[in-house]
């Protein structure tokens, strides 16, 4: 999992909260579920986001599911031997949002998958990569979604076409949504360390590849 690579290209309490969620929406006698306009949500998810939300018990829950539109060509952030590394991108979302009874949002939970390539444009050679994150976003305030911490746990691995692999980027990071500060990290994250801690030899295995 990269948090450069969420934050910059992916747009934008933790998994015990939505797994009690998840129970209290499913515990208990069969309630039926009576539909609910996500317009009237607070915040209401975005219609791009194709949301289908409904209320059952004392919750609101929406499931939501959509694609952004690609990036092609791209400037990356990622300079090797003074050339910028260009992004080529593909990602998908599916997830849940759940809100209290009044229509505030608690929490969102979603997993996003991404495809795509680096291509450097003064050799002309291409790496590809895939990642696949699930993100846990438990609001501190109801309905503000720019309080509380986001978990973000996956991998992504990057190769040449016809050869091993490249470079990975795995494991958990925790920030905080209102500053982007990382408040935890475990396992390992070359795209971090080159991103945020400024260590440029963290992709020289990319950039080796590419040159």
């Amino acid at each position: 999992m990269s948090v450069a690579i969420f934050r910059t290209w992916a747009r934008g309490g933790l998994l015990a909260v939505s797994t009690v969620l998840i129970a209290l929406s499913l515990a208990g006698p069969a309630e039926a579920r009576q539909p609910v306009d996500p317009s009237t949500l607070n915040p209401p998810p975005p219609a791009e986001f194709n949301p289908v939300c409904f209320s059952q018990g004392a919750h609101i829950s929406c499931d939501l599911a959509f694609s952004d539109p690609d990036i092609t060509g791209e400037p990356s952030g990622i300079v090797c031997n003074g050339a910028e590394l260009l992004l080529s991108q593909s990602r998908s979302v599916v997830g849940k949002r759940f809100y209290d009874g009044e229509g505030n949002l608690l929490t969102r939970h979603f997993r996003e998958d991404l495809t795509g390539t680096f291509t450097n444009p003064a050799t002309g050679l291409e790496a590809l990569f895939v990642q696949h994150n699930t993100v846990v976003h438990n609001l501190a305030v109801p309905g503000d979604q720019g309080t509380g911490p986001t978990r973000i746990s996956g991998s992504l691995r990057i190769w040449m076409p016809g050869g091993g692999t490249v470079l990975t980027d795995s494991g958990v990071a925790v920030l905080n949504d209102a500053t982007g500060e990382i408040l935890f990290e475990s396992a390992h994250h070359p795209f971090d360390d080159y991103f945020v801690y400024g260590h440029e030899s963290a992709l020289a295995p990319l950039c080796e590849a590419l040159a």
